[in-house]
């Protein structure tokens, strides 16, 4: 059962494998809010790209956007289908992000939460403005602090729009500096106003590019059936399957009753940066994080491939969701203003069997876009 506490994740930055299709899972289950945490003021880091909770019924309607000049699309984390990050050359960055929960949430719960998040006290009237959110009636509820709780500086103001469709209501959030906030509010709006919704079926994890800067607006959906034979040279020995939510492609490798897998996603401009995805892939390891006085340079290798160079990373851990020894090798490739992420992790046996077949496989690329 989702609840208010689920919705406390639009709160927590709505706070982090250019999304501009996706397909997410519905849930009909009553909603019981409980008392949401607080949370951190400070937008947390890139995190692991994931798909909203399992849930059951039928799936949602898909959506496509125009991404505003300037914003740029970072993995997600928790109940989010998308994040952003807005760079604020005076100040900490703005955080956006879309979220879908069960319809039915109390709205002044709701707003009373959204409040603690900025240490206002509750209210007993839940104030909204009317706007849209594509061609379809939104509301939007705006906040800012009274003391500097952003990263213990600045002002924070909250904008979140909430759109009810069916048994699901979608929020989007975006969050920091007042006056930063404040300057992207338009924007925000006009990003909102960009959404269309479509009730056909589609692929989950199809993320083709689209820029309010592109004649034609948003880009059309790259079909992804038999990508990965139109991209890559595919080795023998790996099994592809269904790709999860938000990847483009997936791949199964399996030894002696022990595997690996192999994932591959893509995101526009640097997704998140070099440090971010490579802290990402560390946690996923139970590691502790590296920043940039600590030389994270040294443990990352290059990889040339036809017209420029990737980046590796190679780290052992134990798998934070098994609990079992595991090795990952992750690749960041910029290629044609997107950045593609590879990811080889399992068993640390099969992943040293493997890893220069990975890299060759990486090499074997034909990017759909590249000159």
């Amino acid at each position: 059962m989702i609840a208010l506490a689920a919705a406390a994740a639009i709160a927590a930055g709505c706070g982090r494998d250019d999304v501009k299709v996706y397909q997410v899972a519905k849930d009909n289950s009553p909603a019981t809010p409980p008392a949401p945490p607080r949370e951190a003021a400070t937008p947390p880091p890139a995190m692991d790209v994931a798909a909203a909770p399992a849930q059951s019924g039928n799936a949602l309607p898909q959506f496509q956007f125009s991404l505003p000049p300037g914003w740029q699309q970072v993995p997600t984390s928790q109940m989010r289908v998308a994040s952003f990050v807005v760079t604020n050359l005076s100040g900490p960055s703005a955080d956006v992000g879309i979220i879908p929960l069960p319809a039915g949430e109390n709205e002044l719960a709701l707003v009373n939460m959204w409040r603690d998040q900025l240490q206002l006290p509750p209210t007993d009237h839940a104030d909204s403005v009317d706007i849209s959110v594509g061609s379809d009636p939104a509301k939007l509820f705006e906040f800012v602090s009274t003391a500097p709780v952003l990263d213990g500086k600045f002002l924070q103001r909250n904008l979140v729009a909430m759109q009810t469709r069916g048994s699901m209501s979608w929020f989007f959030k975006i969050t920091g500096e007042d006056a930063f906030v404040t300057s992207q509010k338009n924007i925000f709006l006009q990003f909102l106003k960009s959404f269309t919704f479509s009730d056909s079926a589609a692929a989950p994890g199809l993320l083709p590019t689209a820029d309010l800067t592109a004649p034609g607006g948003p880009a059309a959906a790259v079909p992804p059936a038999d990508m990965a034979s139109s991209i890559w040279t595919v080795p023998a020995s790996w099994q592809s399957v269904t790709p999860s939510q938000f990847l483009l492609a997936q791949f199964l490798i399996q030894g002696n009753g022990a595997k690996a897998e192999v994932n591959v996603s893509q995101l526009a401009g640097e997704g998140g940066g070099l440090l971010a995805n490579l802290n990402r892939w560390r946690r996923q390891l139970g590691l502790p994080p590296v920043d940039q006085e600590e030389n994270f340079s040294k443990m990352v290798d290059t990889l040339t491939i036809p017209g420029g160079q990737a980046q590796v990373v190679d780290f052992n851990g134990t798998d934070a969701k098994t609990g079992q020894t595991a090795r990952l090798v992750g690749v960041v490739l910029p290629q044609n203003g997107q950045t593609w992420f590879y990811k080889l992790m399992g068993d640390p046996g099969i992943v040293a069997a493997q890893k220069d077949t990975f890299l060759k496989f990486i090499q074997s690329a034909r990017y759909p876009d590249a000159h």
